[in-house]
């Protein structure tokens, strides 16, 4: 090897050795500036928070290409949907020309998508969580310019990649579970071919809680030439399995850039049977569908033709039709037979108003009783036209004969039906009865449902009696596990509200002996804590009880017993109301909390976001311990109820809003009343014991209170009391006045009144201050107040028997004898008023004993006892002085 072959090679291999040292730096060098670059981009440009949880880059991967990978990507929401997540992935891999990295201009070619989660949600006024580019973004052709991303796309992929949609509007709900695909292609070019094939392990689409795709598997593969100049797609291939049922879609659709989509497609499904589309039946796809048999023929085919823009759209028509049809289940001993389905969907285009649904023929044969329908509805936006027909009897003690039921699973009973119906919905909302034919009935006997899942459901019997006017509820009687009830009535706009979902008017007269509303409320699980926040969310579940705006019904309830949270009630009686969401309660008296209640108020759910409660309650000898063990707000707001023994009445008057947990709701309470009790005993309070103690006596532990009257106001989370007195007995008095918080904070002054086995005749009024929490009070007392008042009383006493026992000078004697007399007598009753005071203050201390106020009282006293005592007597001694020099 010559010299300067060996110097080449060892550049040539230096020169590798760089190329490949900047191929592993330039991932660490470009990472930082590419994450803050991405990150700052995106924030910029939409109303959401996006954040990635790492970041990598990758010159080997797809080399010379970079890779991109983002994890633990998230998307939340902004405004009305802050508490939503958008998008969640897992990871995300971005193929990026190598050379866009340097010129800032990065080139995408290529997207992988792994385990991502889109939630996307429609809320009742019409806005969209996905609505999130800026409108400067979406607009500004400035903005659009300086993005430095730029698409040339050859391939997207999915992995494992979930979707749900939520329209609160239109109350659909639709999810796709397991999504697995791809989609390749020259996005660049002017002119390619796409392909995609894609599964999808579950789809259900759910509208108005009606399951119409039930976990349905599907299948898509296609090929599309695509012109992306003019956003023309022909498909030249295609097939999508659903569940059981093939189909392939033929022809175009095109979308122009204003805002349309021109639509030329063909449904064909040359090959369909009818086990094909018993598969899309949701109840009926089960494990064992394969082994079911069948027979009949069955057809599926369709066009959509035209352009859809805004409010127009295409003419299309849709027809299915199942004939002479039947199945069963191999392991179950019956068959469901003669069943025969003709269904047009049909509209000329234009207006969905154009829109014909023709079920002109609906029927089977099921344990020898023959069910037949059909149903015919033209101008189904502005004003439906429907005619209807229904005739039949079912037997669903049958149902598991030719259907297998799950384990624990009983059916039974029968349901017949024998209705005709032909109206506008316009003759019913101007009350043109004599315009609508409705007739018929519908009758439950004995059904009987039972599973593992649910309670236990029986409908004894129910009768509805169609007229053109209203629908007679002729009789209801059900149990839902231990739960009855029973009502008769009857229902106006029946039709419209099934229809067009407007507002059903009724007057029902409902009876139960039992009714337990747990059963049918969610669950809200709260965490209980002193320190807890009242605005803090401690709960598990925050659903409230909806009351739909499109239902006004009078009721007259006659309830024997109802069981509401820890709350049980009996002999409910009294007139309600349901109307625009609120639920009214007029003079509702009830048995309660072991005494007597009345009710007036109102339940608003007008606003589903925030439901608001306005009562006034009027209660009647009610059991403390009953209303602790029962009512969670007075556990929160009020826990001595546990310790005290009696009853009492209330009048109360409150509203709030509810909260997302028990605590919010009673943070945001207000409301006003007035506790009475004419005997309640008091033992075992925290905050008593404690002044007990304070006091040096057990008197204030268990004592009984007469006649107490506490008014109150609730409001900033706090309940505030009025000055009330506790009669201790014996001449024992409390009163105080003060306040009790959500974080059981308690803050009240007031003044103890010794009994008299505590006053010894100079000790009587003790002022307190009691802070704190309930399970740890702190107790104050005013000392000074005490000391200086206990004082006062006992000088004034004891000078008021020295004074009262001296004899009077006499001044008429000889002048030298009256002035010797004179001094003598003044001396002798200021040293007797001195020794006086002296045994008195004795006394004072001695009959304090080792009560540690007391003595501290008695003391003080004493000392200033002695010192009024000389101050009285040197005025004796110069009252005595002013007299000689007169004499004098």
């Amino acid at each position: 090897m010559t010299k300067g072959l060996k110097k080449a090679l060892i550049a040539v291999g230096a020169l590798l050795v760089v190329i490949i040292g900047l191929m592993i730096c330039i991932p660490f060098l470009f990472k930082d500036t590419i994450k803050t670059a991405v990150v700052k981009i995106v924030n910029q440009q939409v109303n959401a928070t996006v954040d990635i949880g790492d970041f990598g880059l990758s010159l080997f991967k797809n080399f010379p290409n970079a890779t991109l990978s983002l994890y633990d990507v998230t998307v939340a929401g902004a405004g009305d949907f802050e508490k939503d997540t958008l998008l969640q992935a897992k990871a995300a891999n971005l193929t990026i020309n190598l050379y866009s990295l340097f010129d800032g201009n990065y080139e995408v070619s290529s997207i992988n998508l792994d385990r991502v989660s889109v939630s996307a949600k429609v809320i009742v006024n019409g806005q969209a969580n996905w609505d999130i580019i800026k409108e400067s973004a979406s607009t500004t052709d400035e903005a659009e310019n300086d993005t430095p991303f730029h698409l040339s796309l050859n391939k997207i992929t999915v992995k494992d990649c979930n979707i749900t949609y939520q329209d609160d509007v239109s109350k659909m709900k639709a999810s796709l579970t397991k999504w697995n695909g791809d989609l390749s292609g020259d996005f660049s070019a002017s002119q390619t071919t796409l392909r995609t094939g894609s599964t999808i392990d579950e789809i259900t689409v759910v509208m108005d809680d009606i399951p119409y795709l039930n976990k349905v598997k599907a299948v898509a593969n296609a090929e599309i030439s695509a012109d992306l100049d003019q956003m023309k797609f022909t498909f030249t291939h295609s097939q999508l399995q659903i569940n059981e049922l093939k189909v392939s879609i033929e022809g175009s659709f095109a979308m122009p850039s204003d805002d349309s989509m021109d639509l030329d497609l063909k449904l064909n499904a040359p090959g369909t049977q009818f086990k094909d589309i018993l598969s899309l039946i949701p109840a009926m796809y089960t494990a064992d569908f394969k082994e079911v048999k069948t027979s009949g023929t069955a057809s599926l085919n369709g066009y959509v033709k035209g352009i859809m823009k805004g409010e127009s759209y295409p003419a299309f028509d849709m027809k299915m039709n199942v004939s002479n049809a039947m199945f069963q289940y191999p392991s179950l001993p019956k068959s469901v037979d003669n069943i025969n389905l003709h269904i047009a969907l049909q509209s000329k285009g234009g207006s969905l108003n154009n829109t014909v649904v023709d079920i002109s023929n609906f029927s089977f044969t099921l344990g020898g009783n023959p069910f037949t329908g059909n149903l015919h509805v033209t101008t189904p936006i502005t004003d439906p036209n429907l005619k209807m027909y229904a005739n039949g009897t079912i037997d669903l003690g049958m149902v598991k004969d030719v259907y297998p039921l799950e384990t624990g699973t009983e059916l039974n009973g029968k349901i017949e039906a024998d209705l005709n119906l032909a109206t506008r919905m316009s003759d019913i909302e101007k009350e043109q009865y004599e315009n609508i034919s409705a007739s018929g009935t519908l009758k439950v006997n004995e059904m009987v449902y039972k599973s593992s899942e649910m309670q236990d459901v029986l409908i004894h019997q129910a009768s509805l009696e169609f007229t053109p006017r209203y629908v007679n509820l002729a009789s209801l009687h059900i149990n839902i596990g231990k739960n009855d009830l029973s009502a008769t009535g009857r229902l106006e706009n029946f039709i419209a509200y099934m229809l067009k979902d407007q507002t059903i008017k009724g007057e029902l007269n409902i009876q139960s002996t039992y009714l337990n509303a747990n059963d049918f409320l969610g669950d809200a699980e709260t965490i209980p804590s002193e320190t807890t926040s009242p605005d803090s969310t401690a709960t598990a579940s925050s659903d409230h009880f909806i009351i739909p705006k499109n239902v006004d019904f009078a009721l007259n309830a006659s309830l024997k017993e109802i069981v509401y949270d820890k709350i049980t009630i009996s002999d409910m009686a009294g007139n309600m109301s349901v109307k625009d969401g609120v639920l009214k309660l007029n003079d509702v008296s009830a048995n309660a909390l072991g005494g007597t209640c009345k009710v007036n108020g109102s339940y608003d759910t007008s606003d589903p976001q925030k439901p608001k409660v306005n009562f006034g309650l009027n209660l009647s000898k009610v059991s403390f311990a009953e209303t602790f063990r029962s009512v969670e707000s007075i556990q929160k707001f009020a826990p001595v109820f546990e310790n005290l023994i009696g009853s009492y009445s209330m009048n109360l008057n409150f509203n709030t809003s509810l909260g997302e947990s028990i605590l919010q709701t009673l943070a945001h309470l207000t409301g006003n009343g007035a506790l009475q009790t004419s005997d309640v005993k008091v033992e075992n309070i925290t905050a008593m014991n404690a002044l007990s103690s304070t006091l040096k006596t057990d008197a204030l532990k268990s004592f009984s209170a007469k006649d107490l009257n506490l008014p109150f106001t609730i409001s900033d989370g706090k309940i505030d009391t009025k000055p009330f007195s506790l009669n201790l007995g014996n001449g024992g008095m409390l009163k105080l006045e003060g306040s009790t918080g959500l974080d059981q904070s308690i803050n009240y002054k007031g003044i103890v009144t010794l009994p008299k086995i505590m006053a010894n005749g100079y000790i009587k009024d003790v002022p307190i201050t009691i802070g704190g929490t309930f399970t740890s009070p702190k107790i104050g007392i005013d000392l000074k107040s005490i000391v200086k008042e206990t004082a006062i009383t006992a000088v004034e006493e004891a000078i008021g028997k020295i004074t009262g026992s001296e004899e009077a000078v006499d001044l008429s004697e000889e002048k030298a004898k009256q002035i010797e007399k004179l001094r003598q007598e003044a001396d002798n009753a200021a040293n007797k008023l001195v020794e006086e005071a002296q045994r008195q203050a004795d006394n004072l201390v001695k009959k304090a004993g080792s009560n540690f106020i007391a003595k501290t009282a008695a003391q003080a006293a004493g000392k200033k006892l002695i010192e009024e005592a000389q101050k009285q007597g040197e005025r004796l001694r110069n009252e005595a002085e002013k007299q000689i020099e007169k004499l004098e």
